[in-house]
């Protein structure tokens, strides 16, 4: 019963991470090529894409390899991505600071990639036409920051719901837990985000607060199983 809570919580997390990241991109999306519908179309349309892609990914592997285990790899590798999108500051710790120190002389060890990401789409753009460029640069911004860590998180909840049903007849009331958790999960993060978390501390610090909980998730979910003598694939 441990262990299934433990799974149930991650789903949770997992729910609230992936919402989370998606209003960041909208407010990145916001910041750097405006407010206009095709910067809410491009984060929508690459989110649901990668949201997609990790559901069948998730589903598939889970067959094949420990889905714990992807679990765990796929939190990870997930929230290493979006922590290094904040960027590494010089020095580290300025790594604790809420908000970024705009009087800054020295260079960071990497760059805020929300920042430079975009900096680049925008200089290097795949039309002269202003009309093309407002479709196609927050779509190629948004592909480039938020498809990866969205399709690994997305694989959580299938590989859960492989975990959790033990008989046939277990897969309809575990697939209903796991939605259930996830999309409340994802209401959290919605609302906890942007009503709240934003306005405290900025852009960068969501990331490495968002990137940080993913990678401490993953780490106990591969200590429960080491714990429990289970195979990581």
């Amino acid at each position: 019963m441990k262990w299934q809570g433990l799974i149930l919580i991650v789903v949770f997390l997992a729910g609230y991470l992936v919402m989370g990241l998606e209003i960041l991109a909208f407010r990145i999306v916001q910041v750097h090529f405006g407010t206009a519908i095709y910067a809410t179309g491009a984060v929508l349309g690459v989110v649901l894409a990668a949201l997609t892609t990790g559901y069948w990914l998730g589903g598939n592997l889970s067959v094949k390899l420990s889905p714990t285990g992807i679990q765990a790899t796929a939190l990870i590798v997930a929230g290493i991505w979006i922590f290094l999108m904040a960027g590494i500051p010089s020095p580290l710790s300025d790594l604790a600071l809420i908000r970024e120190n705009p009087l800054a002389e020295s260079e960071p060890y990497l760059a805020p990639l929300w920042k430079t990401v975009p900096q680049w789409v925008l200089e290097h753009p795949v039309s002269e036409s202003m009309e093309a460029r407002m479709r196609f640069d927050p779509l190629i911004g948004s592909l480039l920051l938020f498809a990866i860590p969205s399709i690994l998180l997305a694989t959580v909840g299938p590989c859960a719901i492989r975990i959790l049903t033990r008989r046939a007849e277990q897969a309809g009331p575990v697939s209903g837990w796991v939605f259930a958790l996830g999309s409340l999960g994802s209401i959290a993060g919605v609302l906890v985000t942007s009503f709240w978390l934003i306005a405290v501390l900025g852009i960068s610090a969501n990331l490495r607060l968002v990137g940080a909980v993913a990678v401490v998730l993953g780490m106990v979910v591969l200590a429960v199983m080491r714990l429990r003598n289970l195979s990581i694939f």
